[in-house]
């Protein structure tokens, strides 16, 4: 690092602002505050703030810097966490978490007293890293041009965040050691717990020289705790002290295991020892190649952590652990082949998770329009809007984005806006200690084993609310002592037991101090059941029928009960674990974890009328609702408006009008001849009888109607000649005639198409036409009736428009042939001689 203080200083001076590219172990954390301060850079008295992404690497720093220059930790350089400061007002070098800095720009936006600020380890963009960055943006932009501003990484892409701040790009070299790298020949599907081990032991055995500790990479807690119930034995064999590195050690512990010891160690870390702190000693890393990373659960509503793959710029700073002292070896539990699929780097999280709580900071810091805050890497538009629409669900904004007083409150809580909500409540209810516990329960992972409630297998028993039976049960265990044997038989993960009471102690503290808090009362399980309400507004579901395990949310998607599930009997649920379930129109989700509620505790709520087509009954009824955000509380008939029922009958009845008016053979035969005269005369302008037809005719014929039974009874064709004018009436019975007169002196009706060009049919006894040389046209003589010459069987004999052509030609075989068959039949030797009759038999002889 110092052969780039030149080059650091210089840019600093040139633009006031640098980031500072360097490998790991070249020293950026600890070197470059003291630079600045080395340099004049801070002015006479100016504080360096610099961010840290974990507790554990804001103490280190300040206890390794004041190790250096032989300062003293509180003095001249110092560190404030959450619940811990070390400092004072003359301390120049302030190491501190990026929350930290993030609540000292907003309660002093100038920064009095600061003359530079360092964003350390950058790249693991942090949602509190990237809002400090853009904050010092407009800072510097603004009232301070003069604050100096660094960033600092192993791995980040410099030329955007140079770019967006306005800064110099500064490249350090390294003076890390060579590390040699190895990987797996091929995929080992054996358990985690068990790959590390095996991993461990063998590197162990092949440290250069045989000295120096390890460092191993674990995912989390609880598999770190499980690889050293495999070592256990092991390491004593060999003289190894197993060493556990997380975030939920006391700060003393993480310390410790930081610090160099005189006997060997073997260091089970988290993702805690990956950047900013250096674990003295280690020769040799193992990393298993994944880590829990924050991602927002939508069925939660909350964000959760994901076991996921490190991508390749993580697995590099993993390795350069082994090397910060000498040379070292690591060992990667991934295939050369596997590591070509890891991203390059780390989502960062503006991207993958809940941005409740960073909107709460951007509407606090005053930005004029909330969406278009200026972000490095602006999220995604939609994420942003659902972010805000449940911040102003919840009350922390009010509708034109402005923060409220419980906004503010919910800001200083180190909580979701969602469990911040529900603690503000409690405590306002005097119930700081059951809402922090409920609280605890939502955020931390299940304090239930998988399928286990009351012993083992046993089915969670029928109650109001799943989160109050593990209330219960938490307190069940707080009495036992979390005694394991007595947990195990309830069901109960001890370490999550545990885990969720010291998360709820600390939320308990906090709950006392917000402001309106009320003094404790005894819980009555009304007022705890209103608690996941006060969380979870937009979770609220109705069962479908009474027994079912189907239910429907607000906004109307559908949603099951999980059979594992308590909430048995109740009409009204908030949903609190939520699985989104498969996409589509008819998908439904699955409620995990649900919670009675009364409606009567739902506000705001409304009224409603609501008009709808009953299919079955085939009519408008009409609904009086109270909903709450759509769904629906109660109802009640009601008389529908008659202009809306009229509407809506009419657009259902358009959807098949046949069925709905069920026409008699005359409607439609009239509607067979205005489709006929519309198709060969458009001139005329008759009705084609098409959609939009007969929705004008229907929107008519439904006034002061309900059902269709109503509409079957109205005279259609009545209403079927009342849009033709008085010339087109004219016109209908001229060019498209019901009747024609055939030779016999009968009146016979025309069958005209209903749908298609045929031509219009007249069926009529062969023995009526005797004697016609041609049949009738129609549509101004445009168009020839088709016959069909029907026989003494009530069948076709012929089917012609060219009469003429039938007596001549096909008249003999057909007289031929019937004379046999119905030989009473008048059958004349010449037709065009015979007399038409309607007479069709032989007159008898006297």
């Amino acid at each position: 690092m110092d052969r780039g203080a030149d080059a650091l200083v210089a840019a600093l001076e040139r633009a006031g602002a640098a980031v500072v590219l360097a490998p790991p172990g070249a020293g950026k954390t600890t070197r470059v505050p003291p630079l600045l301060l080395d340099r004049g850079l801070l002015g006479a008295a100016g504080q360096c703030l610099v961010s840290e992404p974990r507790r554990v690497a804001a103490r280190a720093a300040a206890r390794r810097v004041a190790a250096e220059r032989g300062w003293e930790v509180g003095a001249e350089v110092g560190y404030q966490v959450r619940f811990e400061r070390r400092a004072t007002a003359a301390t120049r070098l302030l190491f501190a978490t990026e929350g930290i800095l993030t609540a000292r720009l907003q309660g002093d936006p100038f920064l009095d007293g600061v003359a530079a600020v360092v964003l350390d380890e950058f790249h693991e963009r942090t949602l509190d890293a990237d809002l400090a960055l853009a904050f010092l943006r407009e800072v510097r932009q603004g009232p301070r041009p003069d604050l100096r501003v660094l960033v600092l990484s192993a791995t980040l892409d410099p030329g955007p965040v140079a770019a967006y701040l306005g800064a110099e790009v500064v490249e350090v070299a390294g003076r890390s050691h060579p590390v040699e790298i190895t990987y797996l020949d091929r995929p080992d599907p054996a358990p985690l717990p068990g790959r590390v081990a095996a991993a461990v032991r063998r590197a162990w055995g092949e440290r250069p020289r045989n000295v120096g500790d390890l460092l191993a990479f674990l995912p989390g807690a609880g598999e770190i705790a499980a690889v050293a119930n495999r070592l256990g034995p092991w390491a004593q064999d060999v003289g190894a002290r197993l060493v556990p590195l997380h975030g939920d050690l006391p700060g003393s512990a993480q310390d410790a295991a930081l610090a160099r010891s005189a006997a060997p160690r073997i260091v089970l870390a988290t993702n805690v020892a990956e950047t900013s702190v250096t674990v003295a000693g280690v020769v040799a890393v193992v990393d298993s190649g994944l880590a829990k990373v924050l991602r927002h659960d939508p069925g939660l509503g909350l964000d959760r952590l994901e076991l996921e793959a490190i991508s390749r710029a993580s697995a590099d700073q993993r390795a350069g652990r082994a090397g910060r002292e000498g040379p070292g070896i690591a060992y990667r539990l991934w295939t050369r082949h596997e590591e070509s699929g890891r991203p390059a780097r780390a989502e960062p999280e503006v991207h993958r998770v809940d941005l409740g709580r960073a909107m709460l900071e951007v509407a606090a810091w005053g930005c004029p329009d909330l969406e278009a805050f200026p972000w490095l890497e602006a999220p995604a538009a939609d994420r942003v809007a659902v972010a805000l629409a449940l911040l102003k669900r919840l009350g922390a904004l009010d509708e034109g984005g402005a923060l409220t007083p419980d906004g503010e409150a919910l800001r200083r809580l180190p909580l979701p806006p969602r469990l911040g909500r529900l603690v503000l409540a409690a405590g306002r209810g005097g119930l700081a200690r059951e809402g922090a516990r409920l609280a605890a329960l939502l955020a931390e992972r299940d304090v239930l084993r998988t399928g286990r409630a009351f012993g083992p297998g046993g089915e969670s028993p029928t109650g109001p609310s799943d989160l109050l039976h593990r209330l219960d049960l938490l307190e069940a265990a707080a009495r036992a002592g979390f005694d394991s044997g007595r947990l195990e038989s309830l069901g109960v993960d001890p370490g999550a037991a545990r885990a969720v009471w010291r998360a709820a102690e600390e939320m308990e503290a906090l709950a006392r101090g917000l402001p309106g808090a009320a003094p404790p009362r005894a819980p009555t399980e009304e007022a705890l059941l209103r608690l996941p309400l006060a969380a979870y507004p937009d979770r609220v579901a109705r069962r479908r029928d009474p027994g079912s395990h189907r239910f429907v949310l607000a906004g109307g998607r559908g949603a099951t009960l999980d059979p594992a599930s308590g909430v048995r009997r109740a009409e009204f649920a908030v949903a609190l674990r939520l699985d989104a379930g498969r996409r589509g129109e008819r998908a439904e989700a699955r409620i995990r974890w649900a919670s009675e509620i009364d409606p009567a505790w739902l506000t705001p709520v409304a009224t409603r009328t609501r008009v709808v087509f009953d299919p079955e009954g085939e009519r408008v009824n009409g609904w009086e609702e109270t909903t709450y955000e759509d769904l629906v509380l109660a109802e009640r008939p009601q008389r529908p408006d008659p202009a809306e029922a009229a509407r809506l009958l009419a657009a259902e009845a358009a959807r098949d009008p046949q069925h709905a008016l069920r026409p008699s053979p005359e409607a439609r035969a009239l509607v067979a001849r205005c489709r006929f005269l519309a198709r060969e005369l458009p001139d005329l302008g008759f009705p084609a009888w098409d959609q939009g037809d007969w929705s004008a005719l229907l929107g008519e014929l439904c006034r002061g109607k309900t059902s269709f039974g109503e509409l079957r009874r109205a005279d259609l064709p009545a209403a079927l000649l009342r849009p033709l004018s008085w010339p087109q009436r004219d016109a209908l019975d001229r060019e498209a005639p019901e009747r024609v007169e055939v030779p016999s002196g009968s009146r016979l009706a025309l069958a005209y198409p209903e749908d298609g060009p045929s031509p219009p049919v007249l069926a009529v006894k062969i023995q009526e036409v005797f004697g016609w040389a041609e049949g009738p046209r129609v549509a101004r003589g445009r168009v020839a009736v088709l016959l069909h010459l029907l026989g003494p069987h009530g069948r076709p004999l012929q089917v012609t428009a060219d009469l003429r052509s039938f007596w001549t030609a096909t008249y003999p075989e057909v007289r031929k042939e019937m004379r046999g068959r119905y030989p009473r039949h008048r059958w004349p030797e010449d037709p065009w001689a015979a007399l038409p009759t309607r007479r069709t038999t032989q007159p008898r002889k006297p």
